[in-house]
């Protein structure tokens, strides 16, 4: 299997749709080791897809499962880096997971 990063974004969007497909199954199977695996390489391919462009440093993000907004610091490759507003902890979340916070 090629790279993520060597793919064209249409082998990305038919990798994305593969990805959403499996992973449906394996939460519909009630498999949720096997889903949380597959939901994370379909966030990596996401993440290929849109890129860093449409992300802002110091802009407010949601992350699934958290209740609270992700600031982004930097980026390094496809992944955001940045903190939730009660942690100076420094965390990292590919940007496919990132949402617009509306909080």
């Amino acid at each position: 299997m090629r790279l993520y990063s060597q793919m064209t974004l249409a082998e990305l969007q038919e990798e994305m749709e593969r990805l959403r497909q499996q992973a449906e199954e394996k939460k519909n199977a009630g498999d949720d080791s096997q889903f949380g695996i597959i939901q994370q390489k379909y966030f990596m391919a996401k993440s290929y897809y849109l890129g860093t462009d449409e992300f802002r440093i110091g802009g407010k993000y949601s992350v699934p499962e958290y209740d609270q907004p992700f600031t982004i610091d930097y980026f390094n490759g496809v992944f955001a880096w940045g903190h939730f507003p009660d942690s100076d902890e420094q965390t990292g979340f590919p940007v496919g997971m990132l949402e617009d916070w509306f909080g």
